[in-house]
């Protein structure tokens, strides 16, 4: 699940987000830490790779996934700092993360309307909006 998700969150034609990944392809897990609504995965990243100058500090969130066990779609947001992807959260608003869970249908959203906080499924990825925070 963890891997699908950080595939789709740093997909796309962007010379930062190739940045991102192949820091990714290289990180190893530093810690992992299940909340019973959800997860957070915290990366190492070698000092050697390069950092994504553009994105210094951005948080991806535009990836949620419909997950076995769960009556509520899950959500993803990747936190990038300093650079370097720093933590992968899973969050749920169910009561509680079921046992064995398995993505079964992953999906990009994007604002219903532009400027609106209610978020929709999108067949295509929205990358300017993903990255709205630093364009």
């Amino acid at each position: 699940m963890e891997r699908r998700a950080l595939d789709m969150l740093l997909a796309g034609d962007n010379s930062e987000l190739a940045v991102l990944r192949a820091q990714l392809s290289a990180a190893t897990v530093a810690s992992r830490d299940f909340t019973g609504v959800g997860f957070f995965t915290r990366f190492a990243v070698p000092e050697e790779l390069p950092r994504a100058k553009a994105y210094a500090d951005l948080v991806l969130g535009d990836l949620y996934a419909e997950v076995s066990g769960l009556e509520n779609d899950a959500g993803f947001l990747l936190f990038v700092k300093g650079g370097t992807i720093d933590v992968l959260e899973c969050f749920i608003v169910d009561d509680r993360w079921p046992d064995g869970a398995t993505m079964l249908r992953p999906y990009y959203v994007r604002p219903a309307v532009p400027g609106s906080s209610r978020l929709v499924e999108t067949e295509q990825r929205d990358l300017e909006w993903a990255l709205r925070d630093t364009v």
